[in-house]
């Protein structure tokens, strides 16, 4: 058995989850750190989760209720090889935030959060590489964003945003100044201090898949999933505004996440990967995956959602991962299954023999 040891944070959302699953997959001891002791509760009751930790422990928890304060990782990283940083906050649980409000909870978080994990990184001595879940958004500036787009634009690792300052259009806006900000602040991070890890940042898109830490259909609502969901449940209000047109599988996410833990082969740098997507090919795709549940009227798969003509490529992802994006149809599939299966409504055929 590996005796290399991850240091994990953000485990209890939507995509950190998914990379804690995958990294049970192989032989890594994983600190798994939490906000809570409620948090890790939850961890520790979930069906999944306990169906991957049976036998040898491999999982404990730290629990460090604000991952800003200086030195909060430093306990957790102790001897350990490797980070994950993933926690930052998310703009789908944020859509009432003032102005003044989007800085303090959204942007200054995300920078403090990701400094004091590299610094407690640094002191461990001991990691060797850490890996960052940012995002798609540190490459897509607010007004492709916001603003129609006049001609097909293809989204790449060289087009960085440059920082973005208060006050912000909206909370999306926001968003992608957490995201800006907290990489270019780590960035001249690693170029002052120079230390003995590199560093990873992943930049999926809009993340879709199942999330099995959802307990309800409305846990799935709280997550980037809102996006095909209200596609399908006919949700989304006339006259919503077009969609850039990219999005990934979870599964890929996580994937992604532990792969990029081999130094000997992934580069450090930044990775930006996601799927193209047609936004109301939602609706046809759930209309031949569940004939029956449309029919019901279940899934009425009647929102209009224009797709904006802005690509994010993964063609540098793919080809130094060597991996293959899973189709939009996998998203749809594995996502409308569980929101299914949690409403109590499963796809006929779906249960077990």
């Amino acid at each position: 058995m590996s005796t290399e040891t991850i240091v994990l944070t953000g485990a209890t959302g939507f995509c950190g989850f998914a990379i804690l699953q995958e990294a049970l997959q192989y032989d890594y001891n994983i600190r798994i750190v939490v906000r809570s002791a409620a948090k890790a509760d939850t961890l520790r009751n979930n069906p999944c989760f306990k169906s991957l930790t049976r036998g040898t422990p491999r999982c404990s928890f730290y629990i460090v209720p604000d991952l800003s304060v200086a030195g909060a990782l430093d306990e957790a990283s102790q001897g350990a090889d490797y980070m994950i940083h993933t926690a930052s906050p998310l703009p789908f649980t944020n859509l009432a935030l003032t102005a003044e409000e989007q800085y303090k909870q959204m942007v200054e978080p995300a920078i403090k959060n990701t400094i004091s994990a590299l610094e407690s990184a640094k002191k461990s001595n001991s990691v060797k590489r850490v890996v960052v879940t940012s995002s798609c958004a540190i490459f897509i500036t607010p007004e492709l964003l916001c603003e129609p787009v006049e001609r097909h634009t293809v989204v790449t690792e060289q087009t960085l945003n440059s920082e973005i300052a208060p006050p912000y259009a909206n909370v999306l806006v926001s968003y992608v100044a957490s995201k800006t900000c907290a990489f270019l602040r780590a960035n001249e991070w690693m170029q002052t201090n120079k230390p003995a890890f590199d560093v990873v940042n992943l930049c999926p898109t809009y993340v879709q898949g199942r999330n099995e830490l959802a307990t309800s259909p409305t846990d799935l609502m709280t997550t980037s999933n809102v996006l095909f969901l209200r596609m399908a449940l006919g949700l989304a209000p006339a006259g919503s505004p077009a969609e850039v047109a990219s999005v990934v599988h979870v599964e890929d996410v996580a994937a992604i996440h532990i792969a990029a833990l081999n130094k000997d082969r992934i580069p450090a740098g930044e990775y930006l990967f996601g799927q193209e997507v047609q936004w109301n090919d939602v609706n046809r795709i759930t209309k031949e995956l569940f004939p029956e549940q449309v029919a019901q009227g279940l899934l009425p798969c009647t929102s209009d959602v224009p797709t904006k003509s802005v690509v994010c490529s993964k063609e540098k992802t793919e080809r130094v991962f060597d991996i293959e994006l899973k189709p939009v149809e996998d998203m749809v599939e594995d996502l409308i299954e569980q929101y299914l299966e949690l409403s109590g409504n499963k796809k006929q055929g779906s249960d077990d023999e």
